[in-house]
This record gives structure tokens, C-alpha cells and sequence, in this order.
């Protein structure tokens, strides 16, 4: 059988089916058109509204947010472009609630903030999560109190505790609490939109932010909105807090990152066009710049998670080469950092695709027994699903019509580094280096699968309020939440500290629906 993976503990046994079933998935629609950011919106209101503190999007932070804006007795309006609230929140499996967590004796805060810090290589502001962390356990026992249910630490699957202790991708620090269900579509949401109705938050679903409304003074004014029938409203509120999952879905802003969305499979739900982030920056605020992708790689129709994903796509002894025939990383360097998104880094930065080599030596290592796996791997051949044989190198240089001579150039330089034990080009662990030279060949086109933006969005001071040019400076109004505002990772998602990015997400929600009463309320 295949190990167990991350996604195939939380998806097994139907919880996807419930969790997309709850979120209400809508058929996706576009980013914004050029031409539509430039649309006269005031000139095109059919409606008019107000509000205390307006939520943008309805994702795991943006409910958060307007809950805890409701209790504290401001009149919020949440609205969401999809037809339900979730988006890709609704396949969270747990939160990190260090503090709370009975085994949160286990590390100091001082140790954690090092490591991910570490991990970032310092180009992070170390207060953010220096704040995530020590505010965890009061934010989880919040969401208890809000009703959210996790799964008993005592009734955990063994195996789902053991894989983030051992395996290629373990984290360091695993003190989080797992929704119902194991997904918090189950956990979360429906318990999250009870407390909605009980402190009269107003939900508005298909209604899609346009721009932002600029006031007086540096302040936010509101927002312009379109509905599903495509008419438009207008907003007014005191404070704006945005939560719209990151721009995954942006083909223009993916692009200016060097990210072709036709080399990319987007996985999740939909909905993540970039909207906030586009009005953010519009409206004056600072853009994020290294945004982390939370892309892992795939190969063929066999999606990611599965064992196709586990044992074949991570690279290990199998060789890389680009669309050109090239060589370019060490295919091992996921195992060093124990992150499945380093999967992903090298081949997005040599184009976005990339030839996984194989011989029948390395393909059986790899495997490691995995029969359903192998059976998997001998339909995709059959069917020519991204994967092909050969019995010989020159014949597969034909299938992937990559330069002839610089391939087997190539391959005749690494199997000469295997012999010697050392990988001279990138430095690959000697464990993982293995000759290309037992027939049957075969190749596999790995791509990526983009399950949404993790950080990238604006800047924001600790407040979550969005920063403007200058020292300092900042929208007194305007907030970002979630991945919009998630300044805690640069490039890659580091997932060391596990339920980081939804421990995020909660403190930030929480924070800015705090900063944003003050300022309605003048407290």
C-alpha cells in the first residue's frame, strides 16, 4: 500500500466529497479584465449600502474575522464571491494551538520563532511570528468557544501523528488540532456560519469586490462591489478588512512571476483571482514580492497526494532535466528541509516542467513495493499519461524531444558522478545518487499543482493594517488577513511550525476585526 501522505489521511474515507460538497464550489470565472480595472464603477451603482467593518471574502480568515467583529457588536458585512462560504479552507485539517496543546512543553516559543526564522533564512519579520505562535492557544480556545470542534488529541490515527514526526516531509513542531472530521469543512465552517447568524452578520455570496473607495485623509471609505447579475454596489464602511485567498488564479500577476498557469493545475476551489490584492495595490498599498506558491509536483492525470505523488514526484535518485535536456537541481533537496513544496521550487525556476529520468533500478527503489503504485504507474505508461518507456536512451530522447546530444551528454556526466560518489554539479546526498543505466528507461513530465497561494499579497504592519510608502506608514483602515496579508514566508511555504498558515489566518482575522472596532468605536 502506499504510505501514508498529509492529503490521503485528510481525504480518505469520502471527507473530500463533504468538504467540497459544504463549500458550494461555483463554476470559475475569470480574473479581472484589463479593461474592467479601469471600469467607471460610480457611474454603474444600482445599490447602495453601509457597515461598521465590511469583511472581503469568505475564506477561513475572512469568517474569522467577521465573527469576531460581530461579537464585539459592529454591524459587518461579509461577502464572498463564490456561491458558498469556504473556499480553499474548507480541506484545512488542523491548526497549530501551541500553548494549549498537551504537549506544548515540548519546545519554548523562543526555539520556534529561531527555526522558522531560520528556515526563511531572516528575511522575515520575526515579531510575526513571534505573534502567531503566542497567540495560538488563546485563538484556538476561542474557536472552541465559537463552537469549532477538533478531533480528541487521545483518538488521533497513530499513523497520522507519526507522519509528522517521521518521513521525508515531518515537521518540527507538530502541536495542532485537528478538525472533525479532519477537514475543517467539517470542523469549522458550519459551526463558524451559526455564529454569523447569532451576532447578525450580514452574508452576502456571488458578490465580488471591484475597488476599493479612497476617503479622506489616507482613510478607506468602502468598497465597489458587483453582484451575480453583474449590477453594482456600493459599500460604504468604516473599516475594510480583506481576505480573498491570495491571486493563484491571476494569469497577468502570475505571469509577471514567471508562472504560466497553462504549465500549472489548479487544485482546490476556486475563486482566487486576485482581487483584494489587485484593489490593495490600486488603492495605494505595498506589494508583498515573494510570494510563497504552495505548489508540489505532479505527474500526468494522477493528481497530487496519491502514491504517484508520494514515491515518484519528490526526485530522489531519479535525474531532472529541463525542456532543453538539461540538468538543473539536486533532485533530492526536498528530503533535506523535510518540505514538500521544495518539490516544486526548483522546477518552477527552470520553467515550470521539467523530465523525471528513471531506469528500472531507480523506478523499483522509488517504488519501495508499493503495488498500487506500480499498477498505477503501468496504466499511465500504457495510456501515455505524461509517463513513457523506452528501451533504450536514445529512443526516449525521441519522446521528449529535448536536445539529442546534450541529453545523453548529461546523462553520461551524471552516471560518471554516481561512480565516483559525488555530484559535483549540485551536491546531491550520495545516498540518492544512481546510475541511468538499466533499460527498460523511462520518463515522466512533472508539472505543477497549485493549491493556492500561501503569502504574497500586501505588506501589513503587526496590526494586519496595509502598509503605504514610507516608514511606518499605514492605512489606519484597511486591513489584510489571511493570505492576502501573510508576511510570515518568503518564496516557499515553510510548514515546520504544522497549522501555521491557518494559525495565521486566525490570528490575523482576529486582530484586524480588534484594530477595526477601535478605530469604528474611537476606543
Amino acid at each position: 500500500m502506499a504510505e501514508l501522505t498529509r492529503r490521503n489521511f485528510l481525504f480518505g474515507a469520502g471527507v473530500a466529497g463533504a468538504a467540497m460538497a459544504l463549500a458550494g464550489v461555483a463554476a470559475p470565472e475569470r480574473a479581472l479584465a484589463a479593461e474592467e480595472e479601469e471600469e467607471d464603477w460610480a457611474s454603474r451603482v444600482t445599490e447602495e449600502i453601509s457597515c461598521d467593518i465590511l469583511v472581503v471574502g469568505g475564506g477561513f480568515s475572512g469568517v474569522a474575522a467577521a465573527v469576531q467583529a460581530g461579537e464585539l457588536g459592529d454591524k459587518v458585512l461579509l461577502i464572498e464571491g463564490q456561491s458558498a462560504l469556504g473556499g480553499n479552507g474548507t480541506g484545512v485539517e488542523c491548526t497549530n494551538a501551541y500553548g494549549l496543546h498537551p504537549n506544548s512543553g515540548e519546545a519554548t516559543l523562543g526555539e520556534m520563532v529561531r527555526y522558522e526564522a531560520d528556515a526563511q533564512s531572516y528575511t522575515v519579520n520575526q515579531q510575526f511570528i513571534r505573534d502567531m505562535i503566542s497567540h495560538a492557544a488563546e485563538n484556538v480556545q476561542w474557536l472552541i468557544d465559537c463552537g469549532v470542534q477538533y478531533e480528541a488529541v487521545e483518538d488521533l490515527d497513530p499513523a497520522y501523528l507519526a507522519m509528522y514526526k517521521e518521513g521525508r516531509y515531518r515537521a518540527e513542531f507538530s502541536f495542532d488540532y485537528v478538525y472533525k472530521g479532519g477537514a475543517a469543512g467539517i470542523g469549522y465552517f458550519p459551526f463558524m456560519k451559526k455564529k454569523l447568524a447569532e451576532y447578525g452578520v450580514n452574508l452576502r455570496l456571488n458578490t465580488r469586490a471591484r475597488e476599493i473607495i479612497l476617503g479622506e485623509g489616507g482613510t478607506v471609505a468602502g468598497v465597489y462591489a458587483t453582484d451575480t447579475y453583474g449590477d453594482t454596489i456600493k459599500i460604504n464602511a468604516k473599516a475594510v478588512i480583506v481576505g480573498t485567498g491570495g491571486f493563484g488564479e491571476d494569469e497577468d500577476r502570475m505571469a509577471k512571476l514567471g508562472i504560466d498557469l497553462s504549465d500549472i493545475r489548479i487544485i482546490g476551489t476556486p475563486g482566487h483571482y486576485g482581487d483584494g490584492v489587485t484593489m490593495m495595490i490600486k488603492a495605494g498599498g505595498i506589494e508583498h514580492g515573494a510570494p510563497a506558491f504552495g505548489c508540489t509536483n505532479i505527474i500526468g492525470s494522477a493528481g497530487p497526494w496519491g502514491p504517484i505523488w508520494d514515491k515518484l514526484c519528490w526526485g530522489g535518485p531519479s535525474l531532472w532535466v529541463d525542456i532543453h535536456g538539461e540538468r538543473f537541481s539536486d533532485e533530492a533537496c526536498s528530503t533535506y528541509t523535510h518540505n514538500f513544496e521544495l518539490q516544486n521550487v526548483p522546477v518552477r525556476l527552470a520553467g515550470g516542467t521539467c523530465w523525471a529520468i528513471y531506469d528500472a533500478k531507480i523506478l523499483e527503489a522509488m517504488m519501495d513495493g508499493d503495488e498500487e503504485c506500480a499498477q498505477l504507474w503501468a496504466d499511465m505508461v500504457a495510456s501515455g499519461d505524461d509517463a513513457y518507456q523506452a528501451d533504450t536512451l536514445e529512443e526516449l530522447v525521441d519522446v521528449m524531444g529535448v536536445d539529442r546530444e546534450l541529453f545523453l551528454a548529461q546523462v553520461k556526466q551524471y552516471n560518471e558522478m554516481v561512480a565516483k560518489g559525488v555530484d559535483e554539479d549540485y551536491g546531491k546526498d550520495a545516498q540518492y545518487l544512481m546510475a541511468i543505466e538499466n533499460p527498460p528507461f523511462y520518463c515522466a513530465l512533472i508539472r505543477g499543482a497549485l493549491e493556492g497561494l500561501y503569502s504574497g499579497g500586501v505588506k501589513t504592519d503587526r496590526q494586519f493594517r496595509v502598509k503605504k510608502p514610507g516608514r511606518d506608514q499605514a492605512f489606519p483602515n484597511l486591513f489584510a488577513v489571511g493570505a492576502d496579508g501573510g508576511m510570515l514566508y518568503n518564496n516557499m511555504y515553510g510548514i515546520d511550525i504544522n497549522g501555521s498558515m491557518t494559525c495565521h489566518g486566525v490570528n490575523s482575522a482576529r486582530t484586524a476585526a480588534q484594530t477595526a472596532h477601535a478605530y469604528v468605536t474611537g476606543a
